[in-house]
């Protein structure tokens, strides 16, 4: 097994498992020992298997934690009774332990795993790799081989002249640590108990180069599994239909969501529902840098979107695009009446202010209506599980700040423009009704007046020298 640098490991990682130990719970990580290191530095899953007395104590102290469930849709393969995927924040890493926590191991096809095959009992070995002091056990060679070759017997396809199937040129690489010496080739045995006293074995080629299951054996051991969880006949019929349509489903899903997103339920979303997070600020505070980082952290597990809802060079309507290059010219002229409530500093009057005043009003409303827009489709995306991280968002506190209304209040009494101005308002009482689930804040953060004179102290003492 990989040595794993306590420098790499998530300090959330140490608190769960040493929390674990202490209240006595039966566990261990019973797969994908090979990534243990990734997984533990939060850059892959967990497998933990756990005995169902300890669910309780379990929940207790993720919740505590600071714990999130997630739930997924039907279709996908980790989907089964007695397996949830559960996620710890790790602030002071900007990560999250991903646990695939298990009850019951369950073996089948990809995407039929319906029989319960491993709980905590059935694991006969247990070993421990110890790491900041705390004691995390881990399955031994053994019982990860019965595992592995559980799992193959439902997924195993070879021409039917092939007496031996081998379960891939990369066998070694599911391994953390090979079960028996490659110089110890020859054949071998594995035996399974599958309750009522009743033992299947399987015979299985180990070299070098090639580890190999037979046939016979694999096919007897798929029946013994499906008998014991109750199911006799010709189950491997219905197995093969569901799998094909769930991966059929799958692959439409995905692709669908790649032409668009957020139109459709996401593989995986927290189990309270999705949530809508606005980042607001002054320009030039890094929204977008953090918008951008955020999204990244979260698609990589959760179904994730982004949305914009200023005016600068985020996506937004081609219309309002247009027009902004028209605009751009007179901006100073706009900002002018916005900002003295409707008289010009620039000190002109006449025709082409009421022309600035009303490319003012237009401009507004089409602003408006477009942040309502994405405001809607933010939340409509967070009821479907997505989690939604908005660049800005309509801030209705001052008029021309904050992403705020900027027709300017004069304009209320100006025929014609009166319409507007009220349009304008009415979309923004809308959007502060459809408020998002957590604001985020970006401030600058201003240095002391003490290091001010000394840094100023400093270039006046350079500057002499």
């Amino acid at each position: 097994m990989p040595p794993v640098e306590p420098a790499t490991m998530l300090p959330i990682a140490v608190e769960l498992f040493r929390a674990f130990n202490k209240a006595g719970l039966k566990y261990g990580i019973i797969q994908d020992l090979t990534s243990l290191h990734d997984g533990l530095s939060g850059r892959d899953d967990l497998d933990v298997l756990l005995d169902k007395h300890d669910y309780p104590a379990f929940c207790s102290i993720v919740s505590q934690l600071h714990g999130r469930r997630s739930v997924s849709l039907s279709c996908y393969d980790n989907v089964c009774a007695g397996r949830e995927d559960w996620f710890l924040p790790d602030f002071s890493r900007g990560r999250y332990l991903h646990l695939d926590m298990h009850i019951g191991g369950r073996v089948g096809r990809e995407f039929r795993k319906r029989y319960p095959v491993f709980d905590y009992p059935a694991i006969r070995g247990w070993g421990s790799i110890s790491i900041d002091g705390v004691s995390i056990p881990v399955v031994s060679p053994e019982d990860e081989l019965r595992i592995t070759i559980a799992r193959f017997a439902f997924r195993a396809g070879a021409p039917p002249w092939r007496q031996w199937i081998s379960v891939g040129d990369s066998w070694k690489d599911q391994f953390a640590r090979v079960p028996f010496l490659s110089s110890e080739s020859g054949l071998r045995v594995v035996e399974y108990e599958l309750g009522g006293g009743r033992t299947v074995s399987c015979r299985f080629l180990q070299s070098a180069e090639v580890l190999a299951a037979h046939r016979g054996d694999l096919a007897r051991l798929r029946r013994s599994i499906r008998e014991m969880s109750g199911f006799t006949g010709r189950y491997a019929v219905a197995d093969a239909a569901v799998h094909l349509a769930r991966k059929t489903s799958y692959l439409a899903l995905r692709l669908l969501q790649r032409w668009m997103p957020g139109s459709f339920p996401p593989k995986r979303r927290p189990a309270a529902g999705g949530f809508v997070v606005a980042l607001i600020g002054p320009d030039g505070m890094g929204k977008s840098t953090q918008a951008d980082r955020l999204t990244q952290i979260f698609r990589w597990k959760f179904g994730c979107a982004q949305a914009y809802v200023g005016t600068g060079d985020g996506n937004g309507w081609w219309l309002r695009k247009a027009l902004q290059g028209l605009v751009f010219p007179h901006r100073r002229r706009l900002k002018s009446l916005a900002r003295h409530d409707g008289k010009d500093s620039l000190g002109r009057n006449g025709a082409k202010e009421g022309v600035a005043a009303a490319a003012l009003a237009l401009w507004a409303v089409l602003i408006a209506f477009e942040r309502y827009a994405v405001v809607k489709r933010a939340h409509r995306w967070a009821t479907r599980g997505v989690i939604v991280i908005c660049d800005r968002w309509p801030q209705a506190l001052h008029r021309g700040y904050l992403d705020g209304p900027t027709i300017p209040p004069h304009l209320f009494s100006v025929p014609g423009l009166s319409v507007l101005a009220r349009l304008e308002q009415r979309l923004y009482q809308k959007m502060a009704e459809c408020r998002p689930h957590l604001t985020l804040h970006l401030s600058r953060i201003l240095p002391s007046p003490r290091s001010e004179s000394r840094e100023t102290s400093k270039k006046k003492h350079s500057m002499r020298g």
